[in-house]
């Protein structure tokens, strides 16, 4: 048999076969991702619930106004904070973050201790509060604070709930 014979068979072979009838499946497609979003959405500091990086915001224009340097850091993988230090003596510092208290829903000011400061709402009192625990020589028991006369306390209650 000639080439072209064998040609004319199998084209009358497969003249009702074509690809356009059997299309080969598609390959299975992963679904497509939507836009990406911000990973946290920023709310005012004073609205409901607040937002930690507006609080420690607001605590470093009062620790700036007090002479201190004070500027956030936002590690990859740990909370955001504030690092805070008396420019006049170095090893006076440490790090400040702003945490709901789930059990009360409030934003409170927190040493990197875990020792509640103030309230988020009183940045001009938490300033206070950091300069003079950093100023206080580490052997000297805390002072007493507004706690005694029925205002924020420094103790957490909370039992373990507190920070996040």
């Amino acid at each position: 048999m000639t080439r072209q014979a064998h040609l004319r068979i199998t084209a009358a072979m497969t003249s009702g076969h074509s690809r356009a009838q059997h299309r080969a499946p598609a390959p299975a497609r992963r679904p497509s991702h939507p836009a990406p979003r911000q990973r946290y959405e920023r709310l005012p500091a004073d609205g409901p619930g607040g937002d930690g990086i507006a609080f420690l915001d607001a605590l470093a224009a009062q620790m700036h106004a007090r002479g201190w340097s004070a500027y956030i850091t936002t590690p990859a993988g740990r909370l955001t904070s504030l690092f805070v230090q008396d420019p006049r003596d170095s090893p006076k510092c440490g790090d400040i973050i702003a945490a709901l208290d789930t059990a009360t829903g409030q934003w409170w000011y927190w040493f990197s201790w875990a020792e509640r400061i103030a309230p988020a709402h009183a940045p001009a009192a938490a300033a206070d509060a950091i300069i003079q625990t950093f100023e206080r020589p580490a052997d000297e028991p805390a002072p007493p604070g507004p706690a005694a006369s029925g205002g924020w306390s420094s103790v957490d209650n909370s039992g373990g709930r507190g920070l996040l």
